[in-house]
């Protein structure tokens, strides 16, 4: 495990544990206890998030947590808790599939797979190789490339698949929610996730599992979940990955969860370092949020609405569908007048947007018809705004921008329009707030400074691969001041031996373009001795 925020090398050190748990209604249930690696000196909450983030589908409000305790620091009965350091799984297999350091110092992500059989075994690690190109070496997560080193599990299920309308007997039992959608697709057996995440020696960071599904689905909070599919697979886990990194709620309205970075109460956000000059208010109206899951083949959808009075009003719409696999399946009618789609055509889960309609003031209709009859056209949800004409719609503009609870009641504000991918499905990147963001909680669990060693007077520093890490080296004068030895500024070997012995520090602090607000997080020290 790796906690290094401002870190200061302590000598004589103790063991450390690292404890899961779920928190409900204040009641505390130890999941596992495991002895781990690094050491601490105080108690530290390394992930504090909702057990289950899933797309308006109303979850038990759990916490999850993983906190790290000094040995002396473990609370009463949590020993009965102690798990051994490596679990047994017949016929499972890992495989590196990034490495860039030492697990100690590294952002541990470990992909497993469900519903794969013996016979699927490479089918699944081609899986995880596409998804990991997808996710990891292209624009998403890229910029946090070298911080990550990524190992993927092979365990075998007796079936191939996951539990849908029928029940497939899998390795961690994951199942869709609600039965026969394309939405949430639930972890059934916990217990069998953590022993296959601790068949790996790191201690995972993060953990991925992947449904041997076609077809959309997924889930954030403690694992993040999201099928095989070509379309769809990588997007969903952009989204949850998105979640569990930042530790972030919903961006879209009709959301659960609205919390963290990207989310505020009021238009006096509190990303205004993003912000040049005066922050733009961008209110707009949510006329209709129809979360139906209709299936057209039995009914058309319709839905009347009232649009605002006032000047220079356009209106939105946007869709979600299950099976639309071309522009001729459905019709979608304003007013009686065929819009026309924007997105991609595909039998699996698609999202569209139309072009943007100046509409009168008054009460207007939407209709939405099946084509042809083919059986597997589904609306999933039907929203529509007003944008009042001083709306600023320019890309990756940061402002405050209004979200929606259900029912349209305005619950706050996010950080763009609809750049981000916490907002927008069809989108491949995060807003700044979410992507500064995400290098502070990664920096919380790492250190920049990889190692450093010592031979005679020379001292050498091995930092991580990132953009700009700036060097400061200084020796301890009296109790307490630090004198910069300012000619070593920026230099990764130094001699010493003209500085004398005594005290010492060395400081490491990351500058990044993704980064502009003030944060420890972005800074190391250690502190060592010269005999």
């Amino acid at each position: 495990m790796k906690i290094f925020l401002a870190l200061i090398i302590c000598y004589n050190a103790h063991a450390s544990f690292l404890v899961k748990r779920t928190i409900e209604n204040e009641i505390v249930s130890v999941i596992s206890t495991k002895k781990i690696d690094s050491s601490v000196s105080e108690t530290k909450i390394l992930k504090n998030i909702r057990e289950s983030i899933s797309e308006k589908e109303k979850t038990k409000n759990i916490i999850y947590q993983e906190v790290i305790y000094p040995d002396h620091l473990l609370p009463a009965g949590h020993e009965k808790f102690i798990i051994s350091n490596k679990s047994f799984w017949p016929d499972s297999e890992i495989r590196e599939m990034v490495k860039t350091g030492d697990d100690n110092n590294r952002i541990t992500i470990t992909i497993l797979g469900d519903g794969y059989t013996l016979n699927e075994k490479e089918k699944f690690f081609s899986d995880v190789k596409r998804m990991t190109k997808d996710m990891f070496q292209e624009v998403t997560f890229k910029s946090y490339l070298s911080l990550f080193n990524i190992y993927a599990i092979f365990t075998p299920s007796e079936e191939s698949g996951i539990s849908d309308l029928t029940t497939k007997r899998t390795a961690f039992d994951l199942y869709r929610s609600p039965k026969g959608s394309k939405r949430g697709i639930m972890p059934g057996n916990r217990s069998a996730i953590e022993k296959a995440l601790n068949l790996v020696s790191a201690n995972t960071d993060y953990p991925i599992i992947i449904a041997n599904d076609d077809f959309y689905g997924g889930l954030g909070g403690r694992y993040a979940i999201t099928t095989r599919s070509l379309t769809s697979g990588s997007m969903v886990l952009r989204h949850e990955l998105g979640h569990n990194f930042s530790n972030v709620g919903e961006e879209y309205d009709g959301g659960q969860v609205y919390s963290g970075a990207n989310f505020s109460r009021s238009s006096n956000v509190p990303w205004t370092h993003w912000i040049d000059g005066a922050t733009s208010v961008n209110d707009s109206k949510f006329l209709t949020g129809s979360y139906v899951w209709q299936d057209l083949g039995k009914k058309d959808f319709e839905l009347d609405f009232d649009f605002p009075s006032g000047e220079g009003y356009s209106y939105d719409l946007r869709l979600s569908s299950v099976g639309w696999e071309s522009k001729d399946d459905v019709n979608v009618l304003l007013d009686g007048t065929k819009l026309e789609l924007d997105g991609l055509f595909t039998e699996d889960r698609s999202f569209f947007k139309t072009v943007m309609t100046p509409l009168t003031t008054g009460a207007h209709n939407i209709q939405i018809q099946d084509n042809n009859r083919d059986g597997n056209n589904v609306l999933a949800y039907a929203n529509g705004y007003a944008y009042p004409k001083d709306y600023n719609f320019t890309p990756n503009v940061v402002g405050a921008f209004n979200v929606f609870r259900d029912g349209g009641n305005r619950a706050g504000y996010r950080p763009t329009h609809n750049q981000c991918l916490m907002r927008d499905m069809r989108s491949n990147i995060f807003c700044p707030v979410d992507q500064e963001n995400i290098w502070f909680k990664f920096l919380d669990r790492i250190s920049l400074i990889d190692k450093m060693e010592v031979k005679g007077s020379i001292h050498s520093l091995t930092l991580l691969d990132v953009e700009t890490i700036s060097i400061k080296w200084f020796k301890k004068e009296g109790w307490s001041s630090l004198e910069e030895i300012t000619e070593l500024r920026d230099m990764k070997s130094v001699d010493l031996s003209t500085y004398g012995k005594g005290k010492y520090e060395v400081h490491a602090e990351l500058t990044h373009p993704e980064i502009r607000k003030k944060s420890d997080s972005t800074k190391d020290i250690k502190e060592f001795k010269v005999r």
